[in-house]
């Protein structure tokens, strides 16, 4: 019972640590369950005005850029000083974001695309920054942050199962629930307390304080589950779908027929998962990793060249598309 009220002071502190670290982001964060949640209650009879759309997007970058922002301040001395007004200046862009794509008739692809684009790069950017100059150790950095975003969406999926089933038995033996609890429930589990639980696991990567190094250290520990999962089981996978790709790309070059458009996001979705994997498997040393260390880079090179051709032909016969700008 001591453990258990322990974890739960323990867990509390570090949710309410997160939202005076990341202030900009839990705001953010926010305002986007509460548009998401409107959005779920409104939906049955209409579609979301336009409005709410676009400013559920800002509100979704804006979250990114706040992470950016904070770590920018821990990493640089001179920003550590001017806090302020790198939150001020960070505010700023928020709302300009939001007339950037103001003018536009509709959500259309190219809205979302830019969007995920934005967000991706700010995703990039905070997951570097900490390791700028060799500050910190950038695969050491990655693996804290998928640890971290493993452990919330594990704990955000039991605390799913556990709030759907409470409203589910309410609505079946004492009165009714109207049917959009449910989704404002996960909406207000998955948006917000998975990310601000996720922010909370964090440590402060360029702190000079004992206890943050201390915590960090214990967060850089890699997992012996992890380890089996990495070695094991998506690296072979990994050889196996590389063979498949190959053996495609000689088809390639003996039939001279080109793909016509799948070929891209299987490209995408290996690079996607190689690369992370490459990274993961940073600390492990045996003989599984190591071939993959030394074999990935080369082989993610000859399917990067295959996608390019496969694209550039594409190009030449019907011209440059959003997806196929995106793509290169």
């Amino acid at each position: 019972m001591n453990r258990f009220i322990e974890s739960s002071i323990k867990t509390t502190r570090g949710l309410f640590d997160a939202v005076a670290r990341f202030p900009i982001t839990v705001f953010c964060l926010g305002c986007a369950t509460t548009l998401a949640c409107y959005m779920i209650i409104i939906s049955l009879d209409e579609k979301p005005e336009l409005i709410l759309q676009k400013l559920m997007f800002t509100f979704l970058l804006g979250a990114f850029l706040g992470v950016v922002a904070q770590f920018s301040c821990e990493r640089f001395e001179r920003l550590k000083r001017m806090r302020l007004p790198v939150y001020l200046i960070s505010a700023l862009l928020i709302p300009s974001y939001y007339l950037i794509i103001l003018p536009a008739p509709s959500m259309t692809f190219t809205v979302i695309i830019r969007t995920i684009v934005a967000i991706f790069a700010m995703f990039c950017a905070f997951i570097w920054l900490p390791s700028f100059k060799d500050k910190a150790d950038f695969n050491n950095i990655a693996l804290i942050h998928f640890k971290s975003a493993f452990t919330s969406a594990l704990y955000a999926a039991v605390l799913s199962a556990g709030c759907t089933s409470i409203i589910a038995a309410i609505d079946i033996l004492l009165f009714k629930v109207n049917q959009d609890a449910f989704l404002i429930t996960l909406c207000i589990i998955w948006l917000f307390f998975a990310d601000l639980y996720y922010l909370s696991l964090l440590p402060k990567f360029n702190s000079e304080s004992e206890e943050d190094r201390k915590y960090a250290a214990q967060a850089e520990i890699y997992p012996r589950l992890l380890e089996i999962l990495v070695s094991y089981i998506v690296i072979p996978l990994i050889a196996v779908y590389s063979i498949v790709l190959t053996a495609y790309f000689i088809k390639i070059l003996i039939t001279l027929k080109w793909p016509t458009g799948q070929l891209g996001p299987m490209i995408l979705a290996y690079s996607a998962v190689g690369l992370v994997t490459f990274i993961l498997s940073n600390q492990l040393k045996n003989k599984f990793t190591l071939i993959f260390r030394l074999v990935f880079p080369k082989a993610l090179i000859l399917m990067v060249i295959m996608q390019l051709i496969s694209v550039a032909i594409r190009v030449n016969a019907y011209g440059v598309t959003e997806s196929r700008y995106y793509v290169i």
